[in-house]
């Protein structure tokens, strides 16, 4: 991992260098979006009098819609092709955003992957971030006081266009924060910071005023949609703090409707405990260890982590779902979509893994949290919900309207039942529906 400024203090110390923001697909969830973005980016360029870096994702829902279309054609299509229609829903935000901008009377410059600085190695449609070079951002601020850049996507040593995982703009900030040596890099989401838990599937979860570089990182391996894994990694080397806000979540920010609550600092915090659901992954039984253990090997030298579990009914690994390329290495397995995994991951490190139906994964994951903070206000009476150590209500998750404009509206058609077959479904007998308490368990391999 190299490029970027590594001066400063992840843990205090005056902000420098560029403004770096990153607004997820929630934030585009309607086209009033792009403009609450645009006024945000406006009044911070002319409050902080300094240039701002806008990372973008796209519009929620677009990246799953993609990738079912692309699914219909082809099972397993060549990575480099996979890349090039997954990250043009990014592309698509960049000059919503950049047209916003320019409403607004804000001079912006909308970059591509190869305006970014970042260098991916590995597969193109999950590559593996090794280089930020700030010369290339800093030429592209020479011609414009705002910058508007694709998250996740990276190129290549040929300057193809290489997109860096799903869910990767985080990682994307966080390495450009880095490389242009500022202070805090700013995530929002749809989230009020880092919580205790998914505050859609727990909504006492409990939003977290600051944590470590490891906690969040420990959340993450285990399964956690907090911060990518590798941002963290980026940002504790270049000494950047994560300030990871909601946009929108509640009463605005300057009238926008940005920033409703102060969110959750990530830097030299304390560590915190947190109950995963992985109810967006896959749940694989193998007839043995070592089955397993090559699957999970596999995957991992193709760049995708999972969790191996033991169970009293045999060897279990938790796969991301909807990820192209598992099939070649879970051909040994049999997917078992009525079970769901949930963790506890515990403060000093230790984590707690428990099987149980699909359709009890939500109750489950209450339980849980539940032992890990038992609720001090049950009347509330103690305080704003959503605020630092107490419950974050959440609303529904929605995918925006927009996320079909390169498709239109028609839902993509189901993969025929040989796709299916052909990505590793073996019929053989099913495990018990029963619940399965936890046993020994490894996150990462």
């Amino acid at each position: 991992m190299t490029g970027g400024s590594p001066g400063g203090s992840a843990g205090g110390g005056r902000d420098r260098g560029p403004l770096v923001v990153k607004f997820g697909g929630s934030a585009f969830a309607d086209l009033d979006g792009f403009a609450r973005v645009a006024r945000y980016t406006a009044r911070r360029a002319a409050e902080d009098e300094r240039p701002v870096v806008v990372v973008v994702s796209a519009m929620s829902g677009t990246t799953g819609r993609l990738q079912q279309t692309l699914d219909v054609l082809a099972g397993d299509p060549p990575a480099p092709v996979a890349a090039m229609l997954l990250t043009s829903g990014e592309t698509v935000s960049v000059a919503l955003l950049a047209a916003a901008l320019d409403a607004e009377g804000v001079p912006a410059l909308p970059l591509t992957a190869a305006g970014t600085g970042l260098l991916g190695e590995g597969p193109a449609d999950r590559a593996r971030l090794v280089r930020a070079d700030p010369a290339v951002l800093l030429a592209g601020l020479e011609d414009s006081p705002v910058l508007v850049v694709p998250g996740g996507q990276a190129v290549d040593a040929g300057g193809r266009t290489v997109m860096l995982g799903r869910n990767s703009s985080d990682l994307s900030a966080a390495a450009m924060a880095a490389a242009l040596g500022a202070g805090t890099c700013v995530l929002f989401s749809d989230v009020p910071g880092v919580c205790t838990a998914d505050p859609y599937v727990v909504p006492a979860a409990r939003t977290l005023a600051e944590i470590s570089y490891e906690g969040v990182r420990r959340m993450s391996r285990h399964g956690a949609k907090v911060v990518h894994e590798s941002a963290v990694d980026w940002a504790e080397r270049g000494g950047v703090r994560l300030h990871c806000r909601p946009f929108p979540w509640s009463g605005g920010e300057g009238g926008e409707g940005v920033g409703g609550g102060p969110g959750t600092v990530v830097g030299a915090g304390p560590e915190a405990a947190a109950v995963v659901a992985h109810k967006g992954s896959e749940v694989w039984r193998f007839r043995s260890g070592p089955e397993r253990r090559a699957a999970a090997r596999g995957l991992l030298s193709d760049g995708l982590r999972t969790t191996e579990f033991d169970s009293a009914s045999g060897p279990y690994l938790v796969v991301p779902a909807g990820v192209r390329g598992t099939a070649a290495h879970l051909g040994a397995g049999r997917r078992h979509d009525d079970l769901c995994l949930i963790t506890t991951v515990h403060a000093d490190g230790r984590a707690e893994h428990v099987l149980v139906s699909r359709a009890d994964a939500d109750a489950e994951a209450r339980r849980c949290h539940a032992l890990l903070y038992p609720d001090p206000d049950p009347a509330g009476t103690l305080g704003t919900p959503g605020a630092p150590g107490q419950a974050a209500p959440a609303p529904a998750k929605a995918r925006s309207p927009h996320s079909d404009v390169l498709f239109g509206s028609r839902p993509a058609p189901a993969p025929a039942p040989a796709a299916a077959e052909a990505a590793g479904e073996q019929r053989w007998p099913a495990a018990p529906p029963r619940r399965h308490p936890g046993g020994r368990g490894s996150a990462g391999v």
